[in-house]
């Protein structure tokens, strides 16, 4: 088989995957209206805030929860009681919004061999004092009509869970804004394609809605302990009992650290891919196919004479799917932004590459060897905090 031949391969089959997501976005983004179950629309819900890698920014990220125009919900923020920033933000909500219960549990640092958010949680779920419960990681920030809408989602027929997809909000390198462009543009279409071609069956971590009877279903949190990437087992667990695993048409906000360095971005970036190269490897390794840009590129450079416009067409289909996905989730694409993205698709391929050599993961000063399925099977501390969620 000729190289011409294969490039011409990649390139019809990232355009078709392209293509695909395009549909995929445009289904969500108008989606069937659903009827609602006969049960509370609007229950009483605990906010679960774990506040791993928290820091000047959590205030804000807090106060749009506080700042809910819901009736009935309590907030619970888990961090050890050293971290000064959350204890500061903590303290004024309380003061600013002293009709609401906003409380700070003490969570003691993770045990060995074992997932430190979901220690958090577990913690914070047994101070919870609701049926629902709201899982929100500590950099993110949320609309005012967020409690309700995720209620009218979950109060739809037979959903068990509800997760939220999120848009990057960059800091101030240029790491930063690099992530936050690949998150905006790539990411969620990635999400929406597999959620078209094989349904829900996992959780976004920036957002979690689940009642807490379903929770025990699945063994609670407890049983998630010794796995990296507890919102993937949420999602799968629930959806093996037989109830849908909904993705909320309301996006979110994920504020990126605000000075980030090219170092501490890799390692979360090539946390999240080996993580789901554990956890779903016959989708990771599909990724393969929807490089368009590398394909397109490689054509350009090996075969510019015939395979010109098949690359420029399969370029062309990536902007579109740039801006569709940025539509999804209100974050405007500027042709500012167009000369980033060739750049940002090839480092994107490279953390994918690089996710096969190796199996071991930094994560809040430790480093975690994973097995299957992303089962911690080994911890190792380390001196280096990435200082992400």
């Amino acid at each position: 088989m000729d190289l011409y031949l294969i490039l011409s391969i990649l390139l019809a089959v990232s355009g078709i995957c392209s293509l695909a997501t395009l549909y995929a976005t445009r289904i969500f983004h108008n989606p069937l209206p659903a009827p609602a179950e006969n049960k509370d629309p609007y229950p009483a819900m605990s906010i679960l805030k774990p506040a791993i890698g928290a820091g000047s920014e959590f205030l804000a990220m807090l106060r749009s929860h506080a700042n809910q125009q819901y009736t009935d919900f309590e907030i619970l923020v888990g961090c050890e009681m050293g971290n000064e920033d959350v204890q500061h933000a903590v303290q004024e909500l309380q003061h600013t919004f002293p009709q609401l219960q906003i409380v700070l549990v003490d969570c003691p640092n993770a045990s060995e061999g074992s997932n430190g958010k979901v220690e958090v949680l577990e913690t914070l779920a047994s101070h919870a004092r609701n049926p629902v419960l709201v899982i929100s990681d500590a950099d993110i920030q949320v609309p005012e009509n967020y409690l309700e809408q995720i209620s009218q989602d979950l109060a739809e027929p037979k959903t068990g869970l509800v997760t939220c997809l999120f848009r990057a909000e960059p800091g101030h390198s240029l790491a930063s804004r690099f992530e936050a462009l690949w998150i905006n543009t790539e990411y969620c279409g990635q999400i929406l394609l597999a959620s078209w071609l094989q349904s829900v069956r996992f959780a976004l971590g920036a957002s979690i809605a689940i009642h807490s009877e379903t929770l025990q279903d699945i063994g609670g949190f407890k049983s998630l302990r010794k796995f990296v990437g507890e919102d993937y087992q949420l999602g799968a667990r629930v959806a093996a009992l037989g109830t849908k695993v909904k993705i909320s048409t309301l996006p979110i906000k994920s504020q990126l650290p605000i000075n980030e360095n090219w170092q501490a971005s890799w390692k979360r970036q090539l946390r999240w891919s080996r993580t789901i190269r554990k956890q779903r490897p016959l989708g990771h390794a599909g990724l393969f196919f929807t490089f368009s840009t590398v394909w397109a590129g490689a054509s350009l450079l090996c075969q510019p004479n015939r395979l010109w416009p098949m690359a420029a067409a399969v370029f062309g289909l990536r902007i579109l799917v740039a801006a569709s996905n940025s539509r999804v989730l209100g974050s405007p694409f500027w042709l500012k932004h167009l000369w980033r993205l060739p750049l940002v698709d090839c480092l994107a391929c490279f953390i994918w590459i690089c996710s096969y050599f190796g199996s071991s993961v930094e994560w809040a000063e430790r480093r975690l060897h994973l097995g299957t399925g992303g089962r911690i099977i080994k911890t190792q501390h380390t001196h280096i905090s990435t200082d992400d969620p």
